[in-house]
């Protein structure tokens, strides 16, 4: 069973790069380019080499991913 409390406890707070990185198993160049492109949110500057961003954003991101055609990737509409 499931404990809710856990299920909230993991939304409330920040990630960095290198969390959300190793959560969705790509690179720090590929998570920029997700947020340059709209795909990822945008993160919250804290100072100059320091972003964060909300856990319950990066979660809903994982629950929810855009579609693969949105990223401009070899098979989409917008590579040929």
């Amino acid at each position: 069973m499931v404990n809710s409390s856990n299920i909230q406890n993991q939304a409330i707070g920040f990630y960095r790069v290198q969390q959300i990185t190793e959560l969705l198993c790509i690179s720090k160049s590929t998570w920029w380019l997700w947020v340059q492109n709209g795909r990822a949110p945008k993160g919250r500057k804290l100072s100059p080499g320091v972003t964060v961003w909300n856990r319950a954003d990066i979660h809903a991101l994982i629950e929810n991913p855009p579609g693969e055609a949105s990223h401009g990737g070899p098979d989409s509409p917008e590579a040929a």
